[in-house]
C-alpha cells in the first residue's frame, strides 16, 4: 500500500486530503473510460487472484461476485505460487496500484502468458508488461496509504466482475461519483464520533462478510497505516465463532453489515462494547448498548463496500487531525516490496 522511502514520486501528489478529495471526479473518469477495456475481456471457467496489501482487500469485490455467480475464484497474495500449482483452464489475475509489487510479478511470471490479465493503475510497470491488454485505472493520483488509489481498484473490480457474469451496469456506476460526494457531505460527523471512539480505546476491529470484506481488510490497513492505531478485519462467521471473546466494555467494533451482521452487532453491544454499523438497512435493537448505525439505503454489496471505505478514509482523517499526525508520513521503509525498474 505504502511507496518505498526514496521511490520519485508516482503521482502529482502525495497528500491525503487531496487524493480523499479528488475521488468523486476520479472514480467518475473511470467509469467513462472502462468499458472500452472491459470489451477486451470475456467469460471464464476459473480464476485465481494475486493481490496484496490494499490490493488484496478490494480483490473481495470481484471475488464475492463471481462465487456467488459459479464461477471459482480464489485469492492469493502469490507469494507462495509456484509452476506446478498452474492449472490448464485457469485464468490468472494480477492486482497491483503500482504495477511493482514483487509478489504479483513473481507470480504472474509462472503462468502461461495467454492465461494473465492484471488490473494496474501505473503504465508502463512490470505487471503491465507481462499481460496482454491490462486494465489500466489511468494513473490516478493517490496518498501514500492509498486512498482514490483503493476506491478506484474495488471499482474497476465490481465492474469487471459484472461484465463477467452478465454485463456491468454502467447507468448505476456513472451516478456512484455523485453518491460517494454525498457520503463525504454527510457522514463526517459520524467519523468524527468513530475516529474519536478509535482513539480512545487504541484499538478496532473491522468485520463484514462477502464484498464487505473488501472494507473490512481494508480498513484495517488504512487504521494502521494511516492512523498508526491497531486494527484487525475478520470475516462475520470468524468472528461469530470465537474472534469476539475479547470484546468488553470500551473495545471498538466497526461492522460493514451485508444483511448477516446483525445478531454480532448485538451481541457486542449487548456486552458494553461500542459498535458501529455501516449498512443499508437498519439493525432493529432493542437493548441499551452502545449501538451506532449509518445507513447508507439502496446500495449494491458493492457499492456499500466502497462507500464504507471512503468513510473509513473520513475516520483517518478525522483521528489525524485529533492526534496532528500526518497520513503521509512513513513508518518504515518499505523493504523488497516493489520491483527496480529504470523510470
Amino acid at each position: 500500500m505504502a511507496t518505498a522511502t526514496g521511490d520519485a514520486p508516482a503521482f502529482p501528489w502525495n497528500s491525503f486530503d487531496q487524493a480523499f478529495g479528488s475521488q468523486p471526479g476520479a472514480l467518475a473518469d473511470l467509469v467513462a473510460a472502462l468499458p472500452a477495456q472491459l470489451d477486451r475481456h470475456h467469460g471464464m471457467s476459473r480464476l485465481v487472484v494475486f493481490a496484496i496489501g490494499a490490493s488484496h482487500a478490494a480483490a473481495h469485490v470481484l471475488v464475492a461476485h463471481l462465487t456467488a455467480h459459479g464461477i471459482p475464484c480464489e485469492l492469493q497474495t502469490g507469494a507462495d505460487f509456484t509452476a506446478a500449482q498452474a492449472r490448464p483452464g485457469t485464468t490468472y489475475l494480477g492486482i497491483s496500484q503500482s504495477g511493482r509489487s514483487v509478489e504479483i510479478v513473481r507470480a504472474l511470471s509462472q503462468v502461461p502468458p495467454e492465461s494473465r490479465m492484471s488490473v494496474v493503475n501505473r503504465v508502463p510497470s512490470p505487471v503491465a508488461e507481462l499481460t496482454p491488454d491490462p486494465l489500466t485505472l489511468g494513473g490516478v493520483a493517490d496518498s501514500r496509504v492509498s486512498t482514490v488509489g483503493y476506491t478506484a481498484t474495488a471499482l474497476a473490480l465490481a465492474m469487471l466482475a459484472e461484465h463477467l457474469t452478465g454485463g456491468a451496469d454502467l447507468a448505476r456506476w456513472q451516478a456512484f461519483g455523485e453518491l460517494v460526494a454525498t457520503v463525504i457531505e454527510r457522514r463526517r460527523e459520524a467519523a468524527a464520533v468513530i475516529a474519536a471512539d478509535l482513539l480512545r480505546a487504541g484499538h478496532i476491529d473491522v468485520v463484514s462478510s462477502r464484498a464487505g470484506l473488501a472494507a473490512a481488510e481494508g480498513a484495517a490497513l488504512l487504521f494502521r497505516e494511516g492512523a498508526v492505531v491497531p486494527a484487525a478485519s475478520y470475516d462475520t462467521r470468524s468472528y461469530l465463532h470465537g474472534f469476539m471473546d475479547s470484546a468488553k466494555p470500551g473495545s471498538v467494533h466497526l461492522i460493514v453489515d451485508r444483511g448477516d451482521e446483525a445478531l454480532l452487532a448485538r451481541q457486542l453491544a449487548d456486552h458494553g462494547a461500542t459498535v458501529h454499523v455501516i449498512g443499508t438497512e437498519p439493525i432493529p435493537y432493542a437493548g441499551t448498548g452502545p449501538l451506532h448505525q449509518i445507513l447508507l439505503p439502496a446500495m449494491t454489496d458493492a457499492e456499500l463496500s466502497i462507500a464504507a471505505s471512503v468513510i473509513c478514509q473520513m475516520i483517518v482523517q478525522e483521528a489525524c487531525a485529533a492526534t496532528g499526525r500526518r497520513p503521509e508520513d512513513s513508518v518504515f521503509t518499505r523493504i523488497d516490496t516493489k520491483v527496480e525498474t529504470a523510470a
